[in-house]
């Protein structure tokens, strides 16, 4: 374990998150990294690596669209079945189901079992048929005896006590801590009476996951049965608190306070708890082990019933979480919109997490053309970082450090973005912890045959070829990067037609090799389809790519896209503003689901908008309690407070502005009002292209570019004059969208007829 722990440290200083969180697996113990989007990356050269300049002999797009996926999958639009709710009465030394559901679809067979490194003992042995992971008499000796397999993970159920000390929690013994308190045991006022702060922890597996139930239990009490316990401090309420992260599956997590509590859980909980309200997580929900929201939704459906069966129907049940703690309350608001959540708090959103790849898979297309750039020409215009955002729309810097590169200077693209890509979309690109702690649990050659994508973690939605490669939709047809840049002025006819002619695109998913990393290949440039001489309108403009049509449909039909068509519950979106330190949440995600409920037809006054620049964790739980209590107001009264309205703060915790208009100017085009003017909200690459706010198009329609040179599509943003190109440079323009340019008022091509 040492030796795993040295590795992690070295991987969190090239990553500059916590250890714990890039551990993830391998070392055990509880996160502190917290928000790490993904694992550390292997410091390895993989054999098979190649020149990586990608050149092509003609500009012709690539088009996936034609190859259908061999394993079968529902058909875009076929009723889902409902979630099973069989079997999740079970209490102590019982397990809860773990088995396939009609639900969710089949599961993964290469899935590490965790529940060691939550500190729940080994998995109990399920079959004897070599499926799943092996189990032996020592956990991870395969040389002492073979007890059996385990493919569900599953564990008793467990009762443990932790008690607060001020900054987190630990063990507690209540059969002699009670009589005999350590020393550093904080107290809590329960009913107007001090008590020892000390917490109940239920938990266990349900679907295959790591679940707990947290309340305060600050009492001696008997734990024979449910009906035995001592709730009487716990307010009928509860909190479903979810977890960030992007990760591809093939895990099960582990399960938070056995597992441990991650940095900004640390000073959220004790309030929750001190409060009197319950708290329920699963690693189902912690998107960092998944990013399969039909899985998470059903594991959130079976925890939550769980504990009314066990503990009683709770008054009601807000959600929280964090990033992709956030992207799951608004999906599950809209997919399940009666029943599971009364309320939520998102903080640091995004919409959904698959309509966020269109621009994260520009980010290294562009920053690859930008540093080839400025090796070419050390005066160009980009060598100027803060420049960069004329054409990527996110945050840029020209003082952080930049960590890929070395130096001062950097942007979103990189700090923010620049490891997750490869995470999601490169099928041979996965982190060490995988296979190494595959090996400490005695399972060596577990993922021999797992491809490392979002698509082909959710193999059950999107099916997968001959080759066993998910469908990827990932789609720059059309894309005219710059364009606002260009029509503002800011960058002349001729750059803007270098960059379209040299971004190119990804290849296909059996083309990839590893990804280098930086300072390498800090961009994975070679697997990207590019163009040696795209530079001149004499050369080859670098191809662009076709994402497949059907894994877009199954996107929407599988719930994976919020679309802003439902949203019956109140939610508060939280957002501390970080885009000045290039942190991946930026602030517009709270505007594109804003406006994707306009346009979905949603209840877009049941959300609310904060920003704050309380950024530190302890003031993000200042303003997620003061939300929360924003909410159990609205609950408890059935009625809007004064307080349910868009608002931001300042570093103190001051009100800056409060009330319907401080968000004027964002999606409106009227005056800044008090909040837009105090907080920057910046764009991304397809916005600077030409599309909306909602960010939701996949596939954007087409339309000549004879059509865009006489619609005014070129014509400068201050108004009048032609667009700005000779007839040479037409002929350029023609060359490089062969197929068009993209015409985002016409919808996405992507989303299925009816839909």
């Amino acid at each position: 374990m040492n030796e795993c722990w040295k590795r992690a440290r070295m991987a969190a200083a090239w990553m500059s998150v916590g250890v714990s969180a890039l551990a993830l697996v391998a070392c055990g113990g509880g996160g502190s990294g917290g928000g790490s989007a993904f694992l550390p990356p292997s410091a390895q050269t993989p054999a098979g690596s190649d020149s990586g300049t990608g050149g092509v002999a003609n500009p012709t797009t690539t088009d996936p669209d034609t190859q259908v996926p061999d394993t079968k999958v529902p058909d875009p639009g076929t009723p889902r079945p409902e979630v099973s709710l069989a079997g999740l009465k079970f209490w102590v030394n019982e397990m809860g189901p773990s088995g396939e559901t009609a639900f969710s679809g089949p599961q993964q067979s290469a899935f590490l079992c965790l529940t060691q490194l939550s500190n729940l003992g080994a998995p109990e042995v399920d079959n004897h048929d070599g499926v799943g992971q092996p189990i032996y008499q020592v956990p991870g000796n395969a040389s002492s005896p073979l007890l059996g397999y385990s493919k569900s993970c599953s564990v008793k159920t467990q009762l443990r006590y932790f008690y607060y000390t001020g900054t987190d929690f630990a063990p507690f013994n209540p059969a002699t801590q009670f009589t005999t308190p350590p020393a550093n045991l904080q107290r809590v006022r329960v009913n107007g009476v001090d008590v020892p702060f000390v917490v109940r922890v239920e938990a266990g597996t349900i679907n295959r996951f790591a679940y707990s139930v947290a309340m305060l239990a600050p009492f001696a009490e008997t734990t024979a049965q449910p009906q035995d316990l001592n709730n009487s401090a716990w307010n009928q309420k509860l909190v479903y608190w979810m977890r960030g992260g992007v990760g591809v599956g093939h895990q099960q997590g582990k399960a938070m306070w056995f597992g441990g509590l991650w940095s900004e859980e640390k000073p959220v909980m004790p309030r929750l708890l001190e409060q009197g309200y319950a708290v329920v997580s699963s690693s189902g929900n912690e998107t960092g082990v998944h990013y399969n929201l039909q899985l998470g939704e059903e594991t959130a459906v079976m925890v939550k019933e769980h504990f009314v069966q066990t503990y009683g129907t709770p008054k009601y049940t807000v959600a929280m979480g964090i990033s992709g703690g956030a992207v799951q309350q608004y999906v599950y608001a809209q997919n399940r919109p009666k029943g599971l959540f009364d309320a939520g708090v998102p903080i640091q959103s995004y919409p959904d997490m698959v309509t966020q790849v269109p621009y994260v898979s520009d980010c290294p297309l562009l920053e690859q053309y930008f540093k080839d750039e400025v090796a070419l020409d050390p005066s160009s215009m980009w060598a100027t970082w803060s420049r960069r955002t004329l054409v990527e729309g996110l945050a840029t810097s020209d003082v952080r450090p930049n960590s890929f590169l070395g130096g001062t200077g950097s942007s979103e693209c990189i700090e923010g973005w620049g490891k997750a890509g490869p995470v999601v979309f490169n099928p041979v690109f996965t982190d060490p912890a995988f296979p190494s702690t595959a090996a400490l649990l005695g399972w060596p050659n577990a993922f021999a045959n797992v491809k490392w994508t979002h698509w082909n973690d959710l193999a059950n939605i999107y099916g997968t070829d001959a080759q066993g490669f998910a469908p990827i939709p990932i789609d720059n047809v059309g894309v005219q990067y710059g364009l606002k840049a260009l029509k503002d002025g800011a960058i002349s006819a001729q750059e803007f037609l270098r960059i379209n002619a040299c971004a190119g695109s990804w290849k296909e998913q059996d083309e990839f090799l590893n990804w280098l990393l930086p300072p390498t290949d800090p961009f994975d440039s070679r697997n990207m389809r590019r163009s040696a001489d795209c530079r001149t309108d004499a050369g080859t403009p670098a191809p662009r790519r076709s994402g497949n049509v059907k894994a877009m449909n199954l996107a929407y039909t599988s719930g994976q896209v919020f679309t802003g068509k439902t949203l019956d519950i109140p939610l508060i979106d939280l957002r501390p503003w970080k885009e000045d330190v290039l942190d991946m949440h930026n602030s517009r995600q709270s505007f594109s689901a804003r406006a994707r409920l306009a346009a979905g037809g949603g209840n877009a006054g049941n959300q609310v908008i904060w920003f704050t620049r309380e950024t530190s964790t302890a003031g993000v739980a200042t303003r997620a309690t003061d939300a929360l209590a924003v909410l159990d107001a609205y609950l408890t009264n059935d009625a809007k407070p004064a307080r349910f309205v868009d608002q931001c703060f300042d570093a103190a915790g001051q009100t800056i502005g409060a009330g319907s208009q401080v968000w004027s100017g964002i999606l409106d085009g009227g005056s800044a009002g008090a909040c837009t003017q105090s907080f920057t909200v910046n764009t991304s690459p397809r916005m600077v292209a030409g599309d909306s706010y909602r960010g939701d198009m996949f596939k954007c329609a087409s339309k000549p570019v004879a059509s865009a040179l006489a619609d005014g599509t070129y014509a400068p943003s201050a108004g009048g004059g032609a667009d700005p190109f000779s007839p040479a440079e037409k002929a350029w323009l023609n060359r490089i969208f062969p197929q068009g340019v993209c015409d985002y008022s016409k919808p996405d091509m992507g989303r299925p007829a009816g839909f």
